[in-house]
């Protein structure tokens, strides 16, 4: 019997000892998962964070030179059937563009193309037609492409704090909407160029810039100048900004009217006629009227330089005496001018 009790026992402290192992096997088991996904969801943050430490800046060396026939500036047109759009369209002497390459984004100054693509005949769109024919044609004159899809959100969120700033900062770079849409951007090297493209087809454009140097073109006005051009002229004619439509000099202005004052002290024996000229935009005698209020107001800003009257008088022409084409924007800035005439 004794031993019968003890065998009992026995039994009864390695059955508990099983139950307390089970337990513990359970609770493990229970938290096994807990730490896993903890580890994970740690991985994945650390993984979404950008590593700047393999970030490689975009370098024009390490781009292959192409010495094949690129034809002239802008390199490509639209494919066959496809025509560009002139409303949607526009050209710079001067801008930027921007890239990127997967890595970081750089700027490009130079003449630009901002190109919008349409069917002739304004007929459906042929997306693939252009995808392929424009890839080719680019690979064909050796322009690499250095990026194909859309620009990660992440970095285009950086543009601006708001949407509206983002938009901005795409409109000035970007000739396509490179937010929403994917975006292919091809370099291209010669022995003397570096040019570069913006191409999407959801955009329906091409933008294309050739890289240049930029080139004051901005002289400062002097009074030696004014006199040089007046002595071997007998006229000298100066571009001095108004406000639109009004006989206000702006404030950007003012040097000039100084320089004018510098010239008159400098030689008090000269006389001068100060003649405001207009474009053709407008009604024609409300631009002889604004010519005459232009002329005047120079003349008073120059008498309050120190200036006497008696050696001044004004006049003004309108838009009778064109100096350029009023077609143009470019002509029409060079007949806005003040001509000042030795009397």
């Amino acid at each position: 019997m004794k031993n019968i009790s003890i065998l009992a026992s026995l039994l009864v402290a390695l059955a508990f000892i099983s139950c307390k192992n089970d337990k513990k096997t359970e609770k493990n088991e229970l938290q096994e998962p807990v730490k896993k996904e903890e580890t994970v969801t740690k991985k994945d943050v650390q993984t979404d964070k950008p590593d700047n430490t393999n970030v490689k800046e975009f370098l024009w060396d390490n781009i292959p030179e192409s010495t094949l026939d690129i034809s002239a500036y802008p390199y490509i047109t639209p494919p066959k059937g496809m025509i560009v759009d002139k409303d949607g369209s526009e050209s710079f002497e001067f801008d930027k563009l921007e890239f990127f390459d997967g890595n970081t984004f750089f700027v490009l100054d130079g003449r630009v193309e901002r190109m919008q693509i349409k069917m002739e005949g304004d007929k459906e769109w042929q997306q693939y037609l252009f995808d392929k024919s424009v890839s080719e044609y680019l690979k064909s004159i050796g322009a690499n492409l250095i990026f194909e899809g859309q620009i990660p959100s992440e970095l285009t969120q950086k543009w601006g704090d708001s949407p509206n700033a983002i938009y901005k900062h795409m409109h000035e770079f970007y000739g396509a909407d490179v937010v929403n849409h994917p975006v292919s951007f091809y370099v291209l090297k010669t022995a003397d160029k570096k040019i570069a493209f913006q191409v999407s087809s959801n955009s329906k454009t091409i933008s294309v810039v050739e890289n240049k140097a930029f080139v004051q073109t901005i002289q400062k006005v002097t009074a030696e100048d004014i006199l040089k051009e007046i002595t071997d002229k007998g006229i000298a004619t100066l571009h001095i900004n108004f406000d639109t439509g009004k006989s206000r000099i702006k404030a950007n202005s003012y040097e000039v009217i100084s320089e004018i004052s510098k010239m008159m002290k400098s030689n008090p024996e000269l006389k001068i006629s100060i003649e405001g000229h207009t474009d053709n935009v407008g009604d024609a005698s409300s631009n002889l009227k604004l010519s005459k209020n232009r002329a005047q107001a120079v003349l008073m800003a120059i008498v309050e330089e120190g200036i006497n009257e008696t050696r001044l008088k004004s006049e003004g022409f309108g838009q009778t005496k064109p100096l350029d084409d009023n077609t143009t924007e470019e002509g029409k800035a060079q007949n806005r001018r003040v001509e000042l005439r030795k009397i």
